[in-house]
């Protein structure tokens, strides 16, 4: 019984963490352009977006929502564009925000106040 060999202690397996991927604000161009596809209006979003902080959700209507903050934050930065990109009445691009989690369905409008900031103006 003395003589079977002993096991060897597992290492532990080393956790690194993801390396953070910093997107460059630099691929948005400075100036509102006068057209806007929607691929494009994509992508101006996404890169915004990945910070949350540059979400913001307008108090319009706010305490009537039935929506968290967090499943507005996953409609824009993983939703599909429903309707827009076209300019309202303030000069922002415009655009609807749908997606489909967890059997609810989510619409976010979204402005976007150029290179700076996504306001949410209503969700539903």
């Amino acid at each position: 019984m003395g003589d079977e060999p002993k096991a060897k202690p597992r290492a532990e397996p080393t956790q690194r963490p993801a390396p953070v991927v910093v997107l460059s604000s630099a691929a948005i161009p400075a100036q509102q352009p006068g057209k806007l596809s929607a691929p494009e209006a994509l992508r101006v979003v996404r890169l915004l977006a990945a910070d949350t902080a540059n979400i913001v959700v307008h108090p319009h209507g706010r305490k009537h929502w039935k929506i968290t903050r967090r499943q507005i934050e996953l409609c824009v930065q993983r939703g599909t564009i429903s309707e827009g990109p076209f300019v309202n009445q303030h000069g922002n691009w415009q655009l609807n925000f749908y997606r489909c989690a967890a059997g609810e369905e989510i619409t976010c409008v979204v402005a976007i106040e150029w290179a700076t900031k996504l306001l949410v103006i209503t969700a539903f």
